[in-house]
Protein backbone atom coordinates (compact mmCIF):
# COMPACT_ATOMS: atom_id res chain seq x y z
CA UNK A 1 0.00 0.00 0.00
CA UNK A 2 1.15 3.27 -0.56
CA UNK A 3 0.54 6.85 0.12
CA UNK A 4 -2.14 8.02 3.04
CA UNK A 5 -4.34 6.12 4.94
CA UNK A 6 -6.88 5.93 7.55
CA UNK A 7 -7.05 3.46 10.46
CA UNK A 8 -9.90 3.46 12.51
CA UNK A 9 -9.46 2.97 16.22
CA UNK A 10 -11.48 0.15 16.73
CA UNK A 11 -8.87 -1.78 14.61
CA UNK A 12 -5.61 -0.41 16.32
CA UNK A 13 -4.70 -2.92 19.21
CA UNK A 14 -5.75 -5.41 16.42
CA UNK A 15 -2.88 -4.23 14.63
CA UNK A 16 0.20 -3.85 17.56
CA UNK A 17 -1.44 -7.08 18.74
CA UNK A 18 -0.32 -8.37 15.26
CA UNK A 19 2.78 -6.43 15.10
CA UNK A 20 3.88 -7.73 18.65
CA UNK A 21 3.86 -11.29 17.40
CA UNK A 22 7.41 -10.26 15.00
CA UNK A 23 8.82 -7.51 17.45
CA UNK A 24 8.99 -6.59 21.46
CA UNK A 25 6.57 -3.71 21.17
CA UNK A 26 7.13 -0.48 23.40
CA UNK A 27 4.77 2.43 23.85
CA UNK A 28 3.65 4.97 26.86
CA UNK A 29 2.59 3.28 29.49
CA UNK A 30 1.35 4.22 33.07
CA UNK A 31 3.97 2.81 35.96
CA UNK A 32 2.49 2.33 39.58
CA UNK A 33 3.96 5.38 40.52
CA UNK A 34 1.70 7.15 38.38
CA UNK A 35 4.29 8.28 35.95
CA UNK A 36 4.04 7.80 31.88
CA UNK A 37 7.02 6.00 30.98
CA UNK A 38 8.00 3.90 27.51
CA UNK A 39 8.09 0.56 28.14
CA UNK A 40 7.54 -3.01 27.05
CA UNK A 41 3.70 -3.72 26.57
CA UNK A 42 1.81 -7.04 27.92
CA UNK A 43 -1.40 -5.71 27.62
CA UNK A 44 -2.69 -3.61 24.57
CA UNK A 45 -5.03 -1.78 26.74
CA UNK A 46 -2.91 -0.26 29.09
CA UNK A 47 -1.46 1.86 26.05
CA UNK A 48 -2.12 5.77 27.11
CA UNK A 49 -1.95 7.02 23.45
CA UNK A 50 -3.14 10.46 24.19
CA UNK A 51 -0.47 11.53 26.74
CA UNK A 52 1.68 14.54 27.62
CA UNK A 53 4.45 15.09 25.04
CA UNK A 54 7.22 15.65 27.94
CA UNK A 55 7.46 11.92 28.24
CA UNK A 56 11.40 10.44 28.97
CA UNK A 57 12.43 10.43 26.05
CA UNK A 58 12.80 6.69 23.83
CA UNK A 59 16.57 7.08 23.55
CA UNK A 60 17.64 4.51 25.94
CA UNK A 61 16.19 2.27 23.63
CA UNK A 62 18.72 3.00 20.68
CA UNK A 63 21.40 4.49 23.11
CA UNK A 64 20.59 2.74 26.43
CA UNK A 65 21.70 4.62 30.13
CA UNK A 66 24.21 1.30 30.70
CA UNK A 67 25.08 -0.56 27.70
CA UNK A 68 27.15 -3.45 28.06
CA UNK A 69 29.25 -3.64 25.38
CA UNK A 70 31.55 -6.75 25.84
CA UNK A 71 32.14 -9.44 28.08
CA UNK A 72 35.62 -10.69 28.70
CA UNK A 73 37.25 -14.03 30.36
CA UNK A 74 39.93 -16.17 29.60
CA UNK A 75 38.19 -17.68 26.96
CA UNK A 76 38.43 -14.49 25.14
CA UNK A 77 35.48 -11.37 24.87
CA UNK A 78 32.32 -11.37 23.86
CA UNK A 79 29.69 -8.61 22.11
CA UNK A 80 26.22 -9.20 23.16
CA UNK A 81 23.99 -8.92 20.09
CA UNK A 82 22.17 -5.98 19.71
CA UNK A 83 19.40 -6.76 16.66
CA UNK A 84 16.44 -7.21 18.65
CA UNK A 85 13.55 -6.44 16.49
CA UNK A 86 10.75 -4.21 18.40
CA UNK A 87 7.82 -1.28 17.46
CA UNK A 88 8.21 1.78 19.39
CA UNK A 89 4.21 2.94 19.05
CA UNK A 90 3.48 6.48 20.75
CA UNK A 91 6.76 8.47 20.58
CA UNK A 92 6.07 12.47 19.58
CA UNK A 93 6.91 14.19 16.49
CA UNK A 94 10.12 15.94 18.23
CA UNK A 95 11.25 12.64 19.88
CA UNK A 96 11.10 11.09 16.03
CA UNK A 97 13.04 14.52 15.04
CA UNK A 98 15.49 13.61 18.05
CA UNK A 99 16.83 10.41 16.32
CA UNK A 100 17.09 11.75 13.15
CA UNK A 101 19.97 13.73 14.98
CA UNK A 102 20.93 10.81 16.87
CA UNK A 103 21.59 8.97 13.48
CA UNK A 104 23.29 11.79 12.19
CA UNK A 105 25.50 11.45 15.00
CA UNK A 106 25.80 7.70 15.34
CA UNK A 107 25.54 6.56 11.52
CA UNK A 108 27.37 9.28 9.96
CA UNK A 109 31.14 9.47 8.69
CA UNK A 110 31.94 7.51 12.04
CA UNK A 111 29.31 4.54 12.40
CA UNK A 112 28.59 3.33 15.99
CA UNK A 113 28.34 -0.30 15.65
CA UNK A 114 26.13 -0.36 18.88
CA UNK A 115 23.69 2.56 17.84
CA UNK A 116 23.25 1.17 14.23
CA UNK A 117 22.55 -2.14 14.91
CA UNK A 118 19.95 -0.89 16.94
CA UNK A 119 18.29 1.47 14.96
CA UNK A 120 18.51 -0.72 12.00
CA UNK A 121 15.92 -2.94 13.86
CA UNK A 122 13.95 -0.58 15.38
CA UNK A 123 10.61 0.96 13.83
CA UNK A 124 8.59 3.83 14.98
CA UNK A 125 5.25 4.85 15.12
CA UNK A 126 4.92 8.32 15.88
CA UNK A 127 1.78 10.63 17.17
CA UNK A 128 1.41 13.89 15.52
CA UNK A 129 0.82 16.33 18.69
CA UNK A 130 -2.77 17.56 19.33
CA UNK A 131 -2.17 19.21 22.85
CA UNK A 132 1.34 20.43 23.46
CA UNK A 133 2.69 21.24 26.63
CA UNK A 134 3.13 24.19 27.90
CA UNK A 135 7.13 23.73 28.13
CA UNK A 136 7.01 22.58 24.20
CA UNK A 137 8.44 24.78 21.62
CA UNK A 138 9.27 22.21 18.49
CA UNK A 139 7.04 24.66 15.96
CA UNK A 140 9.87 27.20 15.87
CA UNK A 141 12.30 24.70 15.12
CA UNK A 142 10.32 23.02 12.35
CA UNK A 143 10.54 19.57 14.82
CA UNK A 144 7.12 19.62 15.45
CA UNK A 145 4.13 19.07 15.68
CA UNK A 146 3.55 17.63 12.60
CA UNK A 147 6.29 16.27 10.29
CA UNK A 148 6.48 16.31 6.71
CA UNK A 149 9.52 13.61 7.24
CA UNK A 150 11.84 11.90 9.17
CA UNK A 151 9.19 9.24 10.38
CA UNK A 152 8.10 5.66 9.50
CA UNK A 153 4.81 5.36 10.22
CA UNK A 154 3.24 9.23 11.90
CA UNK A 155 -0.40 8.94 12.93
CA UNK A 156 -2.70 11.94 13.22
CA UNK A 157 -5.67 11.57 15.61
CA UNK A 158 -8.66 12.47 13.99
CA UNK A 159 -11.37 11.96 16.97
CA UNK A 160 -12.53 7.85 16.10
CA UNK A 161 -9.54 6.88 13.47
CA UNK A 162 -6.48 8.12 12.77
CA UNK A 163 -4.68 9.46 9.74
CA UNK A 164 -1.59 7.35 8.67
CA UNK A 165 1.18 8.47 6.94
CA UNK A 166 4.04 6.55 5.68
CA UNK A 167 7.32 7.90 5.24
CA UNK A 168 10.00 5.37 5.08
CA UNK A 169 10.40 1.49 3.80
CA UNK A 170 10.42 0.55 7.10
CA UNK A 171 6.91 2.06 7.32
CA UNK A 172 5.76 0.34 4.25
CA UNK A 173 6.98 -3.10 5.86
CA UNK A 174 4.93 -2.66 9.00
CA UNK A 175 1.64 -1.87 7.12
CA UNK A 176 1.99 -4.75 4.88
CA UNK A 177 -0.40 -7.49 4.89
CA UNK A 178 -3.08 -5.56 6.75
CA UNK A 179 -5.00 -3.76 3.58
CA UNK A 180 -8.11 -5.19 5.71
CA UNK A 181 -8.09 -2.72 8.36
CA UNK A 182 -6.95 0.33 6.24
CA UNK A 183 -8.58 2.32 4.26
CA UNK A 184 -7.91 5.39 1.79
CA UNK A 185 -8.54 8.97 3.04
CA UNK A 186 -11.52 11.03 1.73
CA UNK A 187 -11.42 14.64 1.58
CA UNK A 188 -13.25 14.73 5.12
CA UNK A 189 -9.97 13.10 7.20
CA UNK A 190 -7.66 15.33 5.30
CA UNK A 191 -9.88 18.40 6.32
CA UNK A 192 -9.81 17.35 9.62
CA UNK A 193 -6.31 16.33 9.42
CA UNK A 194 -6.06 20.24 8.61
CA UNK A 195 -7.95 21.37 11.30
CA UNK A 196 -5.99 19.14 13.85
CA UNK A 197 -2.64 20.57 12.46
CA UNK A 198 -4.09 23.90 12.80
CA UNK A 199 -5.47 23.90 16.33
CA UNK A 200 -2.49 22.60 17.89
CA UNK A 201 -0.28 25.31 16.57
CA UNK A 202 -2.52 27.91 18.19
CA UNK A 203 -1.93 26.24 21.47
CA UNK A 204 1.45 26.53 21.83
CA UNK A 205 2.44 29.29 24.52
CA UNK A 206 6.67 29.19 23.78
CA UNK A 207 7.42 30.23 20.05
CA UNK A 208 11.30 30.67 20.44
CA UNK A 209 13.45 30.91 17.15
CA UNK A 210 16.86 29.61 18.20
CA UNK A 211 18.52 31.02 14.45
CA UNK A 212 18.52 34.75 16.22
CA UNK A 213 20.27 33.41 19.55
CA UNK A 214 22.63 31.78 17.27
CA UNK A 215 23.69 34.50 15.20
CA UNK A 216 24.14 37.22 18.07
CA UNK A 217 26.66 34.35 19.45
CA UNK A 218 28.43 34.67 16.15
CA UNK A 219 28.65 37.92 16.36
CA UNK A 220 30.01 37.93 19.49
CA UNK A 221 27.18 39.72 21.08
CA UNK A 222 27.00 37.76 24.51
CA UNK A 223 30.23 38.11 26.91
CA UNK A 224 31.01 35.57 29.21
CA UNK A 225 30.00 37.46 31.56
CA UNK A 226 26.53 36.34 30.71
CA UNK A 227 27.38 32.74 31.09
CA UNK A 228 28.58 33.32 33.91
CA UNK A 229 25.48 34.10 35.21
CA UNK A 230 24.03 31.68 33.34
CA UNK A 231 26.25 29.37 35.40
CA UNK A 232 25.33 30.75 38.97
CA UNK A 233 21.98 29.18 38.74
CA UNK A 234 23.45 25.92 37.82
CA UNK A 235 23.24 23.12 40.45
CA UNK A 236 25.23 20.40 38.05
CA UNK A 237 22.42 17.82 38.34
CA UNK A 238 23.12 16.96 35.03
CA UNK A 239 18.95 16.30 34.68
CA UNK A 240 19.10 18.98 31.08
CA UNK A 241 21.83 16.34 29.43
CA UNK A 242 19.89 13.17 30.91
CA UNK A 243 16.46 14.12 29.68
CA UNK A 244 17.85 15.40 26.65
CA UNK A 245 16.63 13.28 23.78
CA UNK A 246 19.62 14.52 21.41
CA UNK A 247 22.75 14.78 24.28
CA UNK A 248 24.88 11.88 23.42
CA UNK A 249 27.97 12.25 26.24
CA UNK A 250 28.72 8.92 27.90
CA UNK A 251 31.63 7.15 29.31
CA UNK A 252 32.85 3.68 29.53
CA UNK A 253 33.80 1.92 32.37
CA UNK A 254 35.48 -1.60 33.15
CA UNK A 255 33.93 -3.61 35.79
CA UNK A 256 35.58 -6.69 36.94
CA UNK A 257 32.82 -9.45 38.39
CA UNK A 258 35.49 -11.46 39.39
CA UNK A 259 39.13 -12.06 39.52
CA UNK A 260 39.23 -12.70 35.56
CA UNK A 261 35.67 -11.83 34.70
CA UNK A 262 33.97 -8.70 33.66
CA UNK A 263 32.54 -6.31 31.48
CA UNK A 264 33.03 -3.15 29.65
CA UNK A 265 30.02 -0.97 30.31
CA UNK A 266 28.94 2.57 28.47
CA UNK A 267 26.83 5.11 30.65
CA UNK A 268 25.49 7.65 30.23
CA UNK A 269 27.52 11.05 31.11
CA UNK A 270 27.18 14.44 31.49
CA UNK A 271 29.01 17.27 29.74
CA UNK A 272 27.79 19.78 32.22
CA UNK A 273 29.63 17.78 35.00
CA UNK A 274 33.85 18.91 35.94
CA UNK A 275 35.42 15.83 35.70
CA UNK A 276 33.71 14.91 32.11
CA UNK A 277 36.77 15.99 30.30
CA UNK A 278 39.71 15.66 32.95
CA UNK A 279 42.89 13.98 30.89
CA UNK A 280 45.93 12.53 32.44
CA UNK A 281 48.31 14.59 34.69
CA UNK A 282 45.38 16.01 36.62
CA UNK A 283 44.36 18.26 34.25
CA UNK A 284 40.74 20.28 33.99
CA UNK A 285 40.04 21.52 30.45
CA UNK A 286 36.84 22.92 31.81
CA UNK A 287 37.00 23.51 35.40
CA UNK A 288 34.70 26.35 35.56
CA UNK A 289 30.99 26.02 35.50
CA UNK A 290 30.64 29.16 33.18
CA UNK A 291 33.24 26.91 30.89
CA UNK A 292 31.04 24.16 30.66
CA UNK A 293 27.50 25.84 30.59
CA UNK A 294 28.80 27.64 27.50
CA UNK A 295 29.88 24.66 25.60
CA UNK A 296 26.77 23.18 26.24
CA UNK A 297 24.94 25.90 24.79
CA UNK A 298 27.43 26.44 21.99
CA UNK A 299 27.28 22.32 20.94
CA UNK A 300 23.52 22.77 20.20
CA UNK A 301 23.32 26.48 18.97
CA UNK A 302 26.57 27.02 17.01
CA UNK A 303 28.27 23.32 16.52
CA UNK A 304 25.25 21.05 15.98
CA UNK A 305 24.09 23.80 12.91
CA UNK A 306 27.68 23.25 11.34
CA UNK A 307 27.87 19.57 11.41
CA UNK A 308 24.16 19.05 10.35
CA UNK A 309 22.61 22.03 9.14
CA UNK A 310 20.40 21.74 12.30
CA UNK A 311 19.90 22.99 16.15
CA UNK A 312 21.31 19.87 18.74
CA UNK A 313 17.88 20.72 20.71
CA UNK A 314 14.05 19.61 19.13
CA UNK A 315 12.14 22.06 21.01
CA UNK A 316 10.91 19.48 23.60
CA UNK A 317 10.72 21.11 26.69
CA UNK A 318 12.55 18.34 29.13
CA UNK A 319 15.09 20.97 30.06
CA UNK A 320 12.78 23.35 31.29
CA UNK A 321 10.79 21.16 33.32
CA UNK A 322 13.87 19.35 34.93
CA UNK A 323 16.30 22.24 35.88
CA UNK A 324 15.71 23.38 39.44
CA UNK A 325 17.88 26.46 38.30
CA UNK A 326 15.56 28.24 35.40
CA UNK A 327 18.62 27.92 32.71
CA UNK A 328 17.02 25.95 30.47
CA UNK A 329 17.24 25.69 26.63
CA UNK A 330 14.35 28.12 26.60
CA UNK A 331 14.38 30.35 29.26
CA UNK A 332 17.83 31.20 28.35
CA UNK A 333 17.49 31.71 24.14
CA UNK A 334 13.94 33.70 25.66
CA UNK A 335 16.87 36.55 27.35
CA UNK A 336 19.33 36.51 24.82
CA UNK A 337 16.65 37.32 22.36
CA UNK A 338 15.56 40.27 24.04
CA UNK A 339 19.22 40.91 25.23
CA UNK A 340 20.47 44.40 23.16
Amino acid sequence: MKGDLVLSKAHLSYWLRQLRKEADLIAPLRSMAGDIVFSSVENIHDIVADCPANLPSPKEFLFPQMDEMYRFSPKGVERPAKNQKRVIFGIRSCDMSAVGLMDTFYGGRYEDDFYVERRKNTFFISIACNRPDPSCFCIGLGTGPFLKEGFDIQLTDLGDRYMVQVGSTKGRQIIKGFDHIFRRPKKADYDDQYEANLSCQSKFEKRITLENVRQKILAGEVPDSFWEGVASRCFQCGGCVYQCPVCTCFNVVDWKETAEKGVRMRTWDACMFKGFTKMAGNVWPAEKVATRTKRWYSHKLLHWPEQSGKFGCVGCGRCGVTCPGKIDMATVATRLEKKD
